[in-house]
């Protein structure tokens, strides 16, 4: 979540001196976004194998969906706080 980080100072800067966070509080935000990510991915594959949760059946449904190709492209194009 190389993104994330910029992201999360930049509206930390927008805060009043006194109550800015230091990096630590930072970095943790950035990792709790980063583990509710992976956490509402994880869900969303699992939905679609429900019978048969395997090692088998989450590598095959990754190849024939090409998600990681379509994960990667998406976490290219994301962007914090800004609309196109």
């Amino acid at each position: 979540m190389a993104k994330a980080l910029p992201y999360l100072n930049a509206e930390n800067l927008k805060r009043a001196p006194a109550r800015r966070y230091n990096s630590a509080i930072i970095q943790r935000q950035a990792d709790k976004l980063f583990d509710e990510f992976v956490e509402q991915l994880h869900g969303k594959i699992a939905r679609q194998i429900r019978d048969e949760q395997t090692q088998s059946a989450w590598i095959k449904l990754i190849e024939q969906a090409n998600l990681l190709e379509t994960l990667e492209d998406s976490m290219a194009d994301l962007n914090f706080g800004t609309e196109e």
